[in-house]
């Protein structure tokens, strides 16, 4: 049973959202629920993020995640040049705003290419690094003395 069939949703990128936390609830409160709490909730978890809801999806489809084109790898390493070449944290914070603007463009995309399994795989490796490149500067900020 995969985490779309454990909260009734259909296997599908682009759901809603009111209906997994709805699904999910009464999973919890029902007593005739066969799945595990700690499965239900990681579910749950996985289903209710954007990132994780991807990859999951891929993963269904049994489509490798771990996959980044030359040509984005190229990008990537460009833009981490960028990034440390600012002067100062007002230039790295706008262009962090940028990037958090990309993501949800990038959202919107996978939601549009859903039945495209190659374009919406490339698209969630440009989304995952990205991710990732947020997360390690946000550590990298807090890890500061």
């Amino acid at each position: 049973m995969n985490y779309f069939e454990i909260l009734r949703l259909p296997i599908k990128y682009d759901m809603d959202v009111d209906l997994l936390t709805k699904n999910y609830f009464s999973s919890l409160r029902s007593s005739e629920s066969s799945v595990d709490s700690g499965l239900l909730n990681e579910a749950y978890s996985v289903l209710k993020n954007d990132l994780k809801r991807a990859e999951y999806f891929l993963n269904l489809k049994n489509v490798s995640t771990e996959k980044m084109s030359s040509e984005l790898a190229i990008q990537m390493f460009e833009m981490r040049e960028k990034y440390e070449s600012f002067a100062n944290w007002e230039e790295k914070i706008e262009f962090q705003k940028k990037i958090k603007r990309k993501i949800k463009e990038l959202i919107s995309y996978l939601k549009e290419n859903e039945g495209d399994l190659k374009k919406f795989s490339e698209i969630f490796s440009e989304l995952k690094f990205l991710n990732s490149f947020l997360e390690k500067e946000r550590s990298d900020v807090y890890s500061r003395d």
